[in-house]
């Protein structure tokens, strides 16, 4: 025997004994008398027992039948609880919501916006975690996260455009030199976001060559 079991086959089952007839169960499930029919020996066969002695006349449940139909009724409910169940959640989102969101941004655009959700949504719970620290968002159990970089690892979809600007204090500047070109930022000790990479382009560059460069870090 595998190690699944034929859930469609103990249901079809069920629906056969609670009804004790083959056409009014097909009827009720919307299937074939031959399908219902097939669902009940495949049983019969996987379990090596007869379940139903039934003649054109006549239709009784085994001992085991009578055994077994407890248990699929119970399957064959637990399923139909756990569809009525999902297409609810489906209808009316409930549940836990775990979101990641770099600090900065989830300050300024998420936080704000959740008193209205949570309004509309009074079922939802957010457990919003701010940080710019990168996280490993499956590995850690978030549902979803909002960053700003492209992550083609993920799926993904853009809510908005970011900008960037290329700044540095007046100490640094006076100790270090203003950079005149993108070519001078080689030479400049640079920090940058965690989720960004050592290439920063520039496509406003004024020499096109310079577009790309790889800068040091601080």
């Amino acid at each position: 025997m595998s190690r699944l079991p034929d859930l469609e086959g103990l249901a079809i089952f069920a629906k056969v004994a609670e009804s004790h007839s083959f056409a009014r169960a097909a009827a009720e499930l919307k299937l074939s008398k031959a399908t219902v029919s097939k669902a009940v020996s495949r049983i019969e066969a996987r379990l090596r027992a007869r379940l139903i002695n039934r003649t054109s006349r006549r239709f009784a449940l085994t001992d085991a039948g009578r055994q077994l139909a407890v248990r699929a009724a119970h399957i064959l409910a637990e399923g139909e609880a756990a569809e009525d169940a999902a297409v609810a959640q489906a209808t009316a989102p409930r549940g836990l919501v775990r979101l990641a969101v770099p600090m900065s941004f989830g300050l300024l655009h998420v936080a704000p916006q959740l008193p209205e959700f949570l309004a509309i949504f009074p079922e939802v719970s957010i457990d919003l975690h701010l940080s710019d620290a990168m996280v490993d968002i499956i590995g850690e159990g978030f549902d979803a996260a909002i960053r700003t970089a492209v992550l083609p690892a993920l799926v993904a979809r853009r809510l908005c455009e970011i900008p960037r600007y290329l700044v540095g204090s007046p100490s640094y500047l006076n100790k270090y030199g203003r950079p005149k070109h993108p070519l001078h930022l080689a030479q400049h000790r640079c920090l940058t976001h965690t989720v960004t990479t050592e290439v920063w382009h520039l496509p406003r560059a004024p020499n096109p060559r310079a577009c790309s460069r790889r800068v040091r870090y601080a």
